[in-house]
């Protein structure tokens, strides 16, 4: 069984339902451990909070690491560009930028930012605001359900995730079709560019059928769920919800016309797709009829059969979870987007007391029972001559017995009490501590935090040893190899960097590589 780094839980707080994956992060890559949904329907008194904390309870969700989002119309962006890359700089800018640009004091809202392009004197990126009214209102409603998140991030934005797990080449719309609001977010190769929240999804089409058949709400549903509201052979067109759809159609022409600049050309040359995604997006023939009226090929979000990582995902349905996933991927050393709404005041905060008493409790307790057997054991040596060798003896054989349940007493029990101190001192330190005081999930985050955003460099595979860390990777060319060393060499930890065994990839094109690095010993700077 792999052993699990992290658990992470990314929850999509919907209108209509709320839907949880859980991906357990481990050292051979990612599991997509729990994929749910809770159906919230008509207010039935029940407060949120309780619903949600008995969602988690029945299911058996992690609750330690969790990524929420807020809303797209909940948000406000702004695209900019500055004459520098330097991080530090842009951190200081880009909120002097955008308060000229928005209608509110700073001190009411939060603001983050993504690069999304720019070259070597130049930056653009995507700057968020988001108000802390409504940070602090979604933190309060997920504490109340034992359910607080690490990090809200930005609802559209965090699609960029998947890419991680489902290829999404080229340039494409993702259309998100929800129950209330329909997202629109521009991706060039996986990355979220722009983005667009309209009030207009499958909730419109409901009640626009309930008008034009006299009947419920409920039952307008369940009519488009089977039939659609085109005509066929077996049910007949529905006036009012194409009219729904052509104003939906109208928004996305008109979101499609505001992105030229930014596609360099009319989006029907350089659009490769419209993707769908959200429940409202299995309504029949919708790619069908937004295809023919856009001029753009329309698909639902698929995995396809022999793609990569398509593993994990069997049993889910994206088209419902991919805003879930996106999020609890947020969490994982494959995170695509760095966005995070927890700022000063609201800020995520470690419980260093949880955090041991959790997390490092089952192997505190190991490590206390392996040095209670070894002080038997020495006991035993001193003894092993009088005539209590033999109950001695019999009691340690019990011992191990008892804390190492389901394995075979070894003939030389002191040899294994003694393998059993060091192999819970090495699990200890792989956990505790790492390096230079850096737990190993620390150590990852560093060395992923030092590689640049725009380096085309692919991690495949990480392994950790007790003083060494090692990569395999892939890149497109030989030069980003060589700047991922340059930057991995200036991690304090480190007392040497090597690449090697580059090799050219035949079936990708580009370049393999290994790179070793070499931890310094404890106590050095």
């Amino acid at each position: 069984m792999a052993f699990v780094m992290r658990k992470v839980l990314g929850l999509d707080l919907g209108s209509h339902s709320v839907k949880a994956v859980e991906i357990h992060q481990t050292l051979q890559g990612l599991v997509v451990a729990k994929q749910h949904a809770l159906v919230l329907g008509d207010d039935d008194g029940e407060p949120l909070e309780d619903r949600l904390r008995e969602f988690a309870r029945l299911h058996g969700l992690a609750r330690e690491h969790v990524i929420c989002a807020l809303a797209g119309d909940r948000l406000s962006t702004r695209r900019l560009s500055f004459p520098f890359r330097d991080g530090k700089r842009l951190s200081q800018a880009v909120p002097f930028e955008v308060e000229g640009q928005v209608p509110f004091d700073l001190e009411d809202v939060f603001v983050d930012w993504e690069r999304i392009g720019g070259d070597r004197n130049r930056t653009e990126v995507l700057a968020t605001v988001a108000p802390r009214a409504e940070v602090a209102r979604c933190l309060r409603l997920l504490r109340e359900a034992d359910l607080e998140p690490r990090v809200i991030e930005a609802d559209g934005l965090v699609l960029g995730n998947l890419s991680a797990l489902l290829p999404l080449p080229g340039t494409r719309l993702v259309v998100d079709l929800g129950h209330r609001k329909t997202t629109l977010s521009l991706s060039l190769d996986g990355r979220v560019v722009s983005t667009r929240t309209i009030h207009l999804a499958g909730l419109a089409l409901s009640q626009a059928i309930a008008r034009e058949r006299g009947t419920s709400v409920a039952e307008a549903e369940r009519l488009k769920c089977e039939h659609g509201v085109f005509a066929d052979s077996a049910s007949r067109e529905s006036a009012a919800a194409i009219a729904v759809l052509d104003r939906l159609v109208r928004e996305l022409v008109r979101t499609l016309s505001g992105l030229e600049p930014l596609l360099g050309g009319p989006a029907v040359a350089r659009l490769d797709e419209i993707t769908l995604v959200g429940g409202t997006a299995r309504l029949h023939r919708l790619d069908a009829y937004l295809s023919q009226r856009t001029g753009i090929p329309t698909a639902r979000l698929e995995v396809p059969p022999g793609a990569a990582d398509a593993s994990v995902l069997a049993g889910g349905d994206p088209l419902l979870h991919h805003s879930a996933l996106a999020l609890a991927l947020r969490g994982t050393f494959q995170a695509r987007t760095r966005m995070n709404f927890r700022q000063d005041d609201l800020a995520w905060r470690r419980d260093l007391r949880a955090t041991l008493g959790g997390e490092l409790a089952w192997t505190g307790r190991l490590a206390a029972a392996a040095g209670v057997l070894l002080a038997l054991s020495i006991g035993t040596s001193l003894v092993v001559q009088s005539r209590r060798a033999s109950e001695l003896e019999r009691r340690i054989s019990g011992e191990y017995a008892a804390t190492f349940p389901g394995r075979p007493v070894p003939g030389n029990v002191m040899a294994g009490l003694r393998e059993a101190v060091k192999s819970t001192h090495e699990r200890a330190d792989f956990l505790g501590v790492y390096g230079n005081h850096a737990s190993a999930l620390d150590l990852l985050g560093e060395i992923s935090a030092a590689v640049p955003t725009e380096l085309d460099v692919v991690f495949e595979e990480v392994g950790i040893d007790p003083n060494v860390v090692r990569i395999r990777g892939y890149s497109k060319s030989f030069e980003a190899v060589e700047r991922l060393k340059t930057e991995l060499a200036k991690l304090p930890g480190f007392s040497q960097v090597q690449v090697s065994e580059i090799q050219t990839d035949a079936r990708r094109g580009g370049k393999s590589f290994s790179v070793t690095l070499t931890g310094k010993p404890r106590g050095e700077g």
